[in-house]
């Protein structure tokens, strides 16, 4: 049986104490600073400094808005799916592309699973190592039976989505959760199953989700939505599946403080860059707000502290490239695109790149990502009622 982990968010902190150094312990210490600083000096000479800041990340391609070269992709849509076959072909809904995205025709006659693009009934999708394509629905429901325990949508195809199996369903063992309303005033009786989907190198599968739990109170600080939904701040969530998708189980809050944001931690995003660590990107407030990003260094058990990334955003996607490189889009209602040379710890902001959307209203700012090849990304997003593609090429310098 798993073992349910402790859902505290407050630590516990031993005490320091403090006494006035003698006058040899400050001159000792003097001179040890000084041989600290004569090392970082040397270290820099040696190395070069900008390789301990983050070489700068250059994103090629994109676009302006109302400029009109956006790639067209699904008619009628606005939540945008991503999924890259093992055949190299790319899926999105019931399109498919065979030469990176640049063009798009229907695949198959069958109907396809969670296909309405125009609601945002689709969860995460992924394609394992092996080959096998997993989609899953966003909304969870409360098991008829199990207390705890949350359901949702799982399909899956083993021959590139010519043919899929399902639905069968995905099970969710989550503690403490409470019912939510999620912005638009609908009710939510379950955590929302997010964007990403990370496969460990040992198989195991680790998914963000967000919602509240039985300790979340604080309303938000949007006034109305208080007064309509009683809506109230919400945490970022991270679980993971050992058995391929059909069971999860809860792993840690990834970010929960009723005290930063307006609204809470939603849209949770999730990464795994090369040397093992985790890295989740989200948003806190319906745009203009700023994101904030925390790590792992521990596989989800622990999370560093936040970090504030100084855009405005209602949305973000996250992408880490094969090189390590970290993409993410973000915006509302205009997209834009920034990158990060080292894990996401730095933002090379002064190079951030446009998406180009046709429409600048509100109803915008979703964005799937895949790399087609090393440093080639394909972005797909969607532009109020229609799904447009812009094709992106990162370098570092």
């Amino acid at each position: 049986m798993t073992a349910t982990p402790a859902l505290s968010d407050t630590a516990t902190y031993t005490p320091r104490t403090c006494s006035v150094p003698s006058m040899s312990q400050v001159i000792t210490r003097h001179r040890l600073r000084s041989i600290e600083t004569l090392l970082l000096a040397l270290i820099l000479l040696g190395t070069g400094f900008q390789n301990l800041v983050g070489a700068q990340v250059i994103i090629h391609g994109g676009g302006k808005v109302y400029d009109g070269l956006g790639i067209p992709v699904r008619p009628y849509s606005t939540f945008p799916s991503l999924i890259k076959c093992p055949d190299g072909s790319l899926l999105c809904y019931d399109r498919r592309s065979t030469d990176s995205g640049r063009t798009w025709n229907r695949s198959g006659k069958f109907g396809f699973p969670l296909g309405d693009a125009t609601h945002p009934y689709r969860g995460p999708t992924t394609t394992l190592s092996d080959g096998t394509i997993l989609v899953f629905g966003r909304y969870t429901q409360p098991h008829e039976r199990r207390a705890d325990v949350f359901v949702t949508e799982l399909f899956r195809s083993g021959d590139n989505f010519t043919s899929y199996g399902g639905p069968i369903r995905a099970q969710f063992h989550v503690p403490h959760v409470v019912p939510g309303t999620d912005e638009y005033g609908q009710p939510a009786n379950g955590p929302f199953l997010e964007q990403s989907i990370v496969e460990l190198p040992n198989g195991d599968l680790l998914a963000t989700m967000w919602g509240w739990l039985t300790q979340d109170r604080a309303p938000v600080d949007y006034p109305d939505r208080w007064a309509r939904w009683q809506l109230k701040k919400s945490r970022a969530l991270l679980v993971k599946s050992q058995d391929r998708g059909l069971n999860w189980h809860y792993v840690s809050t990834i970010a929960s403080d009723p005290q930063v944001g307006p609204e809470g931690f939603r849209l949770p995003t999730l990464g795994l860059l090369p040397d093992g660590q985790l890295l989740s990107v989200m948003r806190n407030g319906d745009g203009g707000q700023p994101l904030w990003s925390t790590r792992s260094t521990d596989g989800g058990h622990t999370w560093e502290p936040l970090d504030r990334i100084d855009v405005d955003a209602g949305t973000v996607s996250l992408l880490v490239l094969a090189d390590g490189t970290v993409l993410i889009a973000f915006g509302r209602p205009e997209l834009h695109t920034l990158g990060s040379s080292d894990g996401g710890r730095t933002w090379d902001i002064e190079h951030r790149g446009d998406l180009g959307t046709q429409s600048t209203a509100a109803f915008t700012g979703r964005v799937a990502m895949i790399e087609t090849s090393p440093g080639q990304v394909l972005a797909v997003y969607n532009d109020v009622t229609e799904l447009t593609a812009r094709l992106l090429r990162v370098t570092r310098q």
